[in-house]
């Protein structure tokens, strides 16, 4: 039976699918990460790993798993009975998984990367292992466990990523996804990428989160020449707040946050609303002056350089404004923008239906069609993520980027990791900033794009065989 929109049900897994699964930019959970980003540039999908075994009789985890994977592979999301889903975890798992609205979170993480097809399956006592396969194709292992009591204690989904041993390798892997794509590596000096391997560096593709990277440094260097302190208070109102990723759109009114702390929410958990804070107080102007400062070779598409807010109003607001974009140059863009400046975002909508956006449309429906976001090509990435590295603040801005390494790096190979990663529905991004042990700097991205949905467990495969990549550096 499908919910009605009104029921509260459906409210939480139009939103889950939503805010879980197809954020901008989104946040580390430890070992619980169902916002997209962090987790799949870890290389999975984890959510909450098996507890050790227990003394469940053979098979307990049977009807467990029946049950879950019925949900997994329905073509009707919104049928799912969050109640339902609710009463099958236990207490335990519920709170771990409690950040992301509890078991509902890794459900539709998993489903955003659908059609999901069963290829095999195990039930050994408490535990089962499931091979899967995503719409695109990518080969998951889905790990449960069951309690003493019949419910849900465990939950982990990796994508079983092919080996690679040469840059061909990873090219491989990528165009296996089914996206437009681009992957570059390169060598930096003085500021300057040398590319090492190449593969479509110069086609233009949406950047997502990744554009967060102009912003971090328009602050820097206005800190640099003393307009901006890192210590300055900026206030959040509910008239800028944006959508998720992030926790400042949920702060009330008033709340203060200095510019360094939201420069630190805006790299490490990807906060749109601590982003749009950043962008007000320098400029747009000053963020589309720090493109053109990185040499980038295609400033006009990132002109008018959007806010987050922006974004999601242009993408998937009711009304959006994606005809208009479509076809209008940059001072009609301009204008556009300008005519969104009083509309808000509802930071936590009560009823879908009425919402200020479309948030089953953010799922499912990609904006880069209709020309709505940021866009870079992957030389333009590497420029990028150069100039931090050797520009104003850049001891600062380094701290900034290590919060999360987005990935696992040989420590005895790199002695710094740099990370920000971008996600929107059909756009994936990830940039990497490596310092050898030897001094020298590195820069590692890649970028998809598709007219449909690339799903987290997709991601997951993806930035997994980059990163391997830096083993061949």
């Amino acid at each position: 039976m499908r919910l009605a929109p009104t029921r509260s049900g459906t409210r939480r897994a139009i939103v889950a699918a939503a805010a879980v699964v197809t954020t901008v930019g989104l946040t580390a959970c430890g070992s619980v990460d169902p916002l997209l980003e962090s987790g799949a540039a870890r290389g999975g999908a984890d959510t909450a790993a098996p507890t050790a075994p227990s003394a469940a009789p053979a098979a307990a985890v049977t009807p467990v798993a029946d049950t879950l994977l019925g949900w997994i592979t329905t073509t009707d999301p919104l049928a799912i009975d969050p109640a339902a889903v609710d009463a099958l975890a236990t207490p335990e798992l519920t709170a771990d998984l409690a950040p992301i609205g509890g078991l509902l979170g890794p459900i539709a993480q998993i489903q955003q990367s659908a059609p999901i097809t069963v290829d095999a399956r195990t039930d050994d006592g408490a535990e089962s292992t499931v091979s899967l396969r995503t719409g695109r194709g990518t080969p998951v292992t889905l790990r449960l466990r069951a309690s003493d009591d019949g419910r849900l204690s465990g939950i982990s989904a990796q994508p079983d990523s092919p080996d690679v041993a040469t840059f061909a390798d990873v090219d491989a892997a990528l165009l296996a996804v089914g996206a437009r794509t681009s992957y570059t590596v390169s060598r930096v000096d003085a500021g300057r990428c040398d590319t090492v391997h190449d593969l479509n560096s110069g086609e233009t593709l949406p950047l997502a989160s990744v554009a967060k990277l102009y912003v971090l440094g328009a602050v820097a260097r206005a800190v640099d020449a003393g307009t901006v302190t890192w210590d300055e208070p900026l206030t959040v109102t509910d008239a800028r707040k944006s959508a998720p990723s992030g926790q400042l759109q949920l702060a009330p009114e008033g709340t203060v946050v200095t510019v360094r702390e939201a420069a630190d929410a805006m790299i490490a958990v990807s906060d749109n609303t601590a982003t749009d804070l950043l962008i007000d107080r320098v400029g747009r102007a000053a963020v589309e002056a720090e493109v053109a400062a990185t040499g980038s070779s295609d400033a006009a598409a990132l002109t008018p350089f959007l806010t987050t807010r922006e974004f999601f109003l242009l993408g998937w607001g009711r009304p959006d404004g994606r005809a208009q974009w479509r076809d209008a140059d940059t001072t009609e863009r301009r204008q556009i923008l300008a005519g969104l400046a009083d509309r808000t975002i509802d930071s936590n909508p009560v009823d879908p239906a009425t919402a200020d956006l479309d948030y089953l449309g953010i799922a499912t429906r990609p904006a880069t069609a209709d020309d709505v976001g940021w866009y870079a090509t992957g030389n333009d990435v590497c420029a990028a993520l150069a100039s931090l590295a050797v520009g104003p603040q850049n001891d600062v801005v380094r701290q900034i980027l290590a919060q999360n390494p987005g990935g696992e790096f040989d420590p005895s190979r790199w002695a710094y990791v740099g990370y920000k990663n971008g996600n929107a529905p059909g756009e994936v991004a990830g940039a990497w900033l490596l310092t050898d042990t030897a001094g020298q700097d590195w820069v590692i991205s890649t970028q998809l794009a598709s007219d449909t949905p690339i799903g987290p467990l997709d991601n997951a495969l993806a930035f997994e065989v980059v990163t391997r990549s830096s083993a061949f550096l």
